[in-house]
């Protein structure tokens, strides 16, 4: 008895159901990662174009090794309709992510140039700032009159990252106001050293994610290329794609072994391949033939 059930073939069409389930269960695993990561969506922050690009290429295996055991279930179960036609609609759909992962590489370039502008500009705003700040306290310390008229100067200009208060230390008012310039040019000092630019090291890390985040791109808008089909055709979109540029391609004239050129000699599968596309040309003064 068990020696007969070891060798009972397999059930396909079982098994070609149990492989579009798993389909359907990746696509809905990379719909919730993406939703998750992407809500609320904030399409005009650098940052959310960076996550949104990281998401998609990161969990991008998930969907395209659901569409891959989809069309395998397909195979094992051809006579299964819904599993056929719900591969169709799915390949069809796969077209849009072929787009959706080639239109990531400009975002991918666009957000990452973004996030280093924007860091510069903050630090030459803050520098701006600290500059105009120090400079209008320099002038009403040197503006003041008497020691009430420098603290009524001061109280209106404290900033709240600067540490410049008025003390009345008995002091003569020309000391008051060394002593005063002093301190302000050490703390303009500290300000300085706490501006400072992108480190090189980390504009590095970003460039180099970027590149790997837009080769990983590449990747997977080929692989699902080689899954997606358009309405009507039997081969994946990728081997017609490349079979449309080699026809328009200008080709060298195929050669016998006397070094002659011979026109329409058969070189492999290949050309049988391009006429079942291409209908063959007809020559002038040749009637067409039905």
């Amino acid at each position: 008895m068990s020696s007969e059930t070891a060798s009972r073939p397999a059930n396909p069409g079982l098994l070609a159901s149990r492989l579009g389930l798993f389909a359907l269960t990746l696509f809905v695993l990379y719909g919730v990662r993406v939703a998750a990561a992407l809500l609320p969506p904030s399409p005009l922050e650098t940052a959310w174009q960076l996550n949104a690009v990281s998401t998609l290429v990161t969990s991008a295996a998930i969907p395209l090794v659901g569409l891959g055991l989809l069309h395998l279930a397909s195979h094992l179960d051809p006579a299964n309709t819904r599993l056929r036609q719900r591969r169709d609609r799915l390949a069809r759909w796969a077209i849009l992510a072929v787009l959706g992962f080639l239109l990531l590489l400009p975002l991918q370039a666009f957000a990452a140039w973004s996030s280093v502008d924007a860091a510069r500009a903050k630090v030459s705003d803050q520098r701006t700032i600290a500059n105009s700040t120090f400079v209008r306290i320099r002038d009403a310390v040197n503006s003041a009159t008497s020691l009430e008229d420098l603290e009524v100067r001061l109280r209106s200009l404290r900033s709240p990252g600067l540490d410049i208060r008025f003390e009345n230390l008995g002091l003569p008012l020309p000391e008051t106001k060394r002593q005063l310039l002093l301190r302000l040019n050490d703390i303009e000092e500290q300000v300085k050293t706490r501006i400072n630019p992108p480190p090189p090291q980390a504009i590095e890390d970003l460039a180099m994610t970027s590149l790997r985040m837009m080769a990983s791109s590449v990747v997977f808008a080929l692989g699902f290329a080689m899954a997606a089909q358009r309405r009507g055709q039997q081969v994946p979109l990728l081997v017609e794609g490349i079979t449309l540029w080699s026809l328009r391609a200008p080709r060298s004239p195929k050669r016998t072994m006397a070094g002659l050129p011979r026109l329409g000699a058969p070189s492999g599968p290949e050309d049988d391949y391009f006429e079942q596309i291409a209908p063959p040309e007809v020559e002038d003064g040749a009637e067409e033939r039905p």
